[in-house]
């Protein structure tokens, strides 16, 4: 039996544990406790951190002695977290960051070895899968370091994802996660946020009234995540349900660093400094910090930044440049947080023909608009707002988008929810989440935020230079709870078993429910998201491989979030389970 509920917060710049004590659950004010996360902060030096950054760092093989790299718990070939951002900074081609939106890439696989991509010949690439393996292990150890009789393996946990991540990055976060000793649940970031809030709360009723909208923005280091939970009437008494979620928008803290970085970068090469790429890593770092100096004070006219640099001389000249409070309000809070019209949508913008691989940045960065965008597709109208991400401890930026959100949502009045610690909140509430399904409490409806197809292939007589077309059938409709009964489709159909094949899914955000076993036509696909694809191979049991086989397909989402297809045989007791990750939280 378990002792503690764990929220874990996987983050793209910091991830995060919480726990709680399940003999003190019930207490009037449980105390959510945050643990302290040892890692390396120079050769041989453990410090313990509220937060572990998300970077790894792989060093070369005379770069330390075996000693520097001694955590509590054993010796490691890499460095995680404070020293890995460090050494990554000064140096190009042996770290990994942001990770976590590799899960996502459309044309990179989550098993691919492909960071870091700058990586030196002498550096073994990684997968994404692996890095986020990496960060959970490390969690796992210090969890186990700090409570050796309670194993994090032996406890109840939930990890944050993405509201906007694909169900194939999904069950990427809940493979590593097994890797590691863990069988744990998935929730939206956006909603621990939520939870977050609603535990800091003594009567969250007495705040809310039937029919509110609330409009939850979260902004990490990597993604912006938009989502929105209405209070609904359940037996007689107020319930929440979290009604739509924004799409998958590669937009946040990196972003506005980067837009720093950049600026300088060209100031620089004005005055005749070109800086190298392990350079502009060092600067990025840099910008990080000054920005955030610059937003705390906004009396603070600038702030110096230090490019790294190299030199034999003791007296080799350093590379500075000033960042100003001007430059952060008008590159940052204009460029990000800019004036726009009601229903205004996000831009999108030519790209080049070739490039080279890297993640897929969106091409407009006004997240404003991405909110217009969101607002108008499902044509919210939240009376309150929460904010979440690190982004927001920066009070210009709150200001800011308080501004445009009156503006968007042309005068009506709404509420800024006041949020838990900002950097910690979605820990946090995937803790109380936590100890919610444990024990009871108030749990925030989540529904599948889209309907959800599997392809299947139409019959036709072979022509030249066409493949079979691809029809896809609504296997999980739009709202379907978690844990529900399973239901069987209309139709029978063909199966290919004792051999490789894929499994094309496809997604369509309609804030409406598509009847179970719609079929849209291939000539149609063009109106639905087509997400990664399955690749598996079922047992042929007493069938020949490659043998297609007739099934009846019945279908339900389980209390882990999988979209649960199950092909049983028309002529035996033989049936085969397709499995997919659609949890919304």
């Amino acid at each position: 039996m378990s002792d503690y509920v764990i929220g874990i917060d996987l983050g793209t710049t910091h991830s995060a544990v919480y726990f709680l004590e399940k003999n003190k659950a019930n207490e009037p004010s449980p105390s959510l406790q945050q643990l302290l996360i040892p890692q390396l902060s120079a050769a041989g030096q453990v410090v313990e951190r509220p937060l572990l950054p998300s970077f790894v760092y792989y060093p070369h093989a005379t770069e330390f002695l075996e000693s520097d790299l001694q955590l509590p718990w054993g010796e490691t070939s890499y460095i995680l977290g404070q020293l890995a951002r460090e050494l990554g900074a000064k140096s190009s081609g042996r770290m990994v960051q942001s990770a976590k939106s590799w899960l996502c890439h459309s044309q990179v696989g989550p098993d691919e070895a492909v960071l870091p991509i700058d990586a030196l010949e002498e550096v073994d690439k990684v997968s994404p899968a692996q890095v986020t393996e990496s960060l959970l292990g490390h969690l796992v150890s210090a969890w186990n370091h700090a409570f050796p009789m309670s194993p994090m393996s032996q406890q109840e946990v939930v990890i944050t994802v993405p509201a906007s991540f694909d169900p194939a990055a999904r069950t990427v976060t809940e493979q590593a996660a097994e890797k590691v000793g863990l069988r744990a649940r998935l929730i939206e970031e956006p909603l621990a946020a939520f939870y977050a809030w609603l535990a800091d709360q003594q009567d969250w009723q007495s705040q809310l009234t039937l029919g509110e909208q609330i409009l939850v923005v979260d902004v990490g280091g990597g993604t912006t995540d938009l989502s929105l939970i209405q209070v609904t009437e359940e037996s007689g008494a107020l319930g929440l349900e979290r009604i739509a979620v924004g799409r998958h928008i590669l937009l946040g803290g990196d972003n506005m660093d980067m837009t720093l970085t950049y600026h300088l970068a060209g100031q620089l090469a004005q005055q005749g400094t070109q800086l190298e790429p392990w350079q502009i890593s060092g600067l990025t770092q840099a910008c990080r910090d000054a920005k955030e100096r610059l937003l705390a004070n906004p009396e603070l006219t600038d702030a110096s930044v230090v490019v790294p640099s190299r030199g034999r001389s003791i007296f080799n000249k350093s590379i500075k440049a000033t960042l100003t409070q001007s430059d952060v309000q008008q590159l940052l809070i204009e460029g990000f947080f800019p004036a726009v019209s009601a229903g205004e949508q996000a831009q999108k913008i030519a790209r080049s023909g070739i490039s080279t691989i890297n993640l897929d940045y969106e091409s407009d960065p006004a997240i404003t608009r991405h909110i217009s965008e969101f607002i108008g597709q499902y044509q919210a109208k939240p009376t309150k707002v929460l904010l979440n991400g690190g982004v927001f401890n920066a009070s210009p930026m709150v200001t800011s988008l308080s501004s445009r959100l009156s503006e968007l949502l042309e005068g009506a009045q709404f509420t800024m929810l006041t949020p838990a610690h900002l950097d910690h909140a979605v820990a946090k509430g995937a803790t109380y989440y936590a100890q919610v399904q444990a024990n009871g409490g108030v749990k925030v409806k989540s529904g599948l935020a889209a309907n959800y197809y599997i392809g299947v292939a139409s019959p036709m007589p072979a022509i030249p230079g066409m493949p079979p077309p691809i029809d896809a059938i609504c296997v999980a409709p739009f709202g379907l709870e978690e844990g529900s009964d399973e239901q069987m489709l209309p139709n029978e159909f063909s199966l290919v078993v004792g051999e490789p094949v894929h499994f094309r899914f496809f997604q369509s955000q309609k804030s409406e429910a598509e009847p179970l076993g719609k079929v849209i036509s291939s000539f149609s696909l063009a109106q639905l998201n087509e997400l990664n694809p399955l690749s598996i191979q079922l047992d042929e049991g007493h069938y020949a491989k490659g043998e297609m086989v007739r099934v009846y397909v019945t279908a339900q989402v389980t209390d882990l979030g999988l979209l649960l297809l199950q092909a049983h045989d028309t002529r035996s007791d033989l049936q085969w389970k397709i499995e997919f990750q659609v949890r919304e939280g």
